[in-house]
């Protein structure tokens, strides 16, 4: 198999631990064959040859360090003398493509003439929740390495901001994906980023996320928040101008950090008798060094703007997908019927899609998304979105064509 053949299926059928580009990177290296130190077998020993994609060992060796690698590695071994398992699952729309998982890990691969060639391994979602939820919310350093590759410190800073940039994560996002996905936002929200500060909102799992988005949403105060307006704090307290961008969850964190700050950290939008800091004494410089994009927001604009524009903060831009559920829907941003209908036809691939097809995940263009629903990797369009697609395409819709599809 090829690399891109093996990356397409990953990005498919799994759930990266890295970076897309990491995973191509990766993927480049060459296939090895599968052996489990803990016995004296041998790549070359009887059975099937299993062969582990760059991505796979990758992960392997991760487990291996950590001393979690047991369940996997009697996954892998099991493939070596029945691939087509009772408990093996064919993958969606293939006839050569499988998933075995046992409590705490899924394998995904496929058989070709006597080989196995896995192309994921990952850990159950059960497993990676209790490991997401051993994470805190804490302030990362990131830089690039010299493959271009996103790296944070091994270590959470508390409420330090040491860069010109920063940037804070929204819901179901992990440090692993929070690193490499708010540098694209980044680069997208100001251009070429070597570097920048991480303030690491941890997911709780999606019903927890969720409950803390309710809340930000409604004015109560999380501890995250409350967390974040101290770093924002710092961050104006040291003179210079941070440029952030705050993508999903992190709208609503920005939002309600700022209303926070304003309230002179009281949970109560009406202080002093001054609602939402209305009256506060340092109206329109309290966080004037602070400068923010939002991508696929959860807050809603025109409240926020209120907001911002008493405490100071400048709105560089607001980009959003027409039809991210997020925006639209939770964020109340619009009531245009298009974007309203279309945000829920396509919600599925927002909660449950790939990263290339997701109108929510990263920032492309009007072509790009496109041309990755119709080539992938991912599900592609189901019978009701093509329907849609097609009464949008043929001008049932009025539509306004832009180069850039999230505005």
């Amino acid at each position: 198999m090829s690399n891109q053949d093996l990356t397409r299926l990953l990005l498919s059928h799994g759930d990266i631990q890295v970076s897309p580009q990491e995973v191509q990177l990766l993927n480049g290296e060459p296939l090895t064959k599968y052996f489990d130190p803990r016995t004296s077998s041998r790549p070359s020993d009887g059975g099937y040859a299993v062969i582990l994609s760059g991505y796979c060992r990758f992960i392997l060796e991760k487990e291996r360090a950590s001393l979690t690698s047991g369940p996997l590695e009697t996954l892998l071994n099991g493939l070596r003398s029945m691939p087509r398992s009772p408990k093996a699952k064919k993958l969606r729309n293939s006839v050569t493509t499988y998933k075995i998982e046992n409590d705490q890990f899924s394998v995904m691969y496929q058989i070709n003439s006597g080989q196995i060639t896995v192309f994921n391994t990952q850990p159950k979602d059960a497993l990676q929740k209790a490991r997401d939820r051993s994470e805190r919310t804490s302030v990362y350093h990131v830089k690039k390495d010299q493959n271009g590759i996103w790296r944070s410190s091994d270590r959470g800073i508390k409420g330090s901001v040491s860069t010109k940039y920063a940037a804070v994560n929204g819901q179901s996002n992990n440090l692993n994906k929070a690193v490499w996905l708010m540098g694209e936002h980044l680069k997208v929200a100001y251009g070429n980023v070597e570097e920048y500060t991480l303030f690491h909102n941890p997911s709780v799992g999606g019903g927890g996320d969720t409950w803390e988005s309710i809340q930000d949403k409604f004015g109560l105060t999380t501890q995250v928040t409350k967390a974040f307006a101290d770093t924002l704090e710092r961050a104006q307290s040291k003179g210079a101008e941070t440029y952030w961008v705050a993508h999903s969850q992190g709208g609503l964190i920005f939002a309600e950090g700022t209303r926070y700050l304003l309230n002179h950290k009281s949970e109560w939008a009406l202080n002093n008798l001054s609602l939402n800091g209305i009256r506060h004494p340092d109206k329109g410089r309290l966080l004037d060094q602070q400068y923010v994009a939002f991508h696929g927001n959860a807050n809603n604009n025109f409240r926020s703007k209120k907001l911002f524009e008493r405490a100071g903060v400048t709105i560089t831009g607001i980009k959003a997908h027409d039809y991210d559920f997020v925006t639209n829907i939770i964020g109340l941003n619009s009531v245009n019927p298009r974007k309203v209908a279309g945000s829920l036809i396509y919600a599925n691939h927002v909660f449950s899609g790939s990263i290339p097809q997701s109108p929510h995940t990263t920032v492309q263009s009007r072509e790009s998304w496109d041309k990755n629903m119709i080539e992938g990797p991912g599900k592609g369009r189901g019978v009701i979105q093509k329907a849609f697609n097609q009464a949008e395409s043929s001008g049932k819709f009025i539509v306004k064509r832009i180069s850039n599809f999230l505005k």
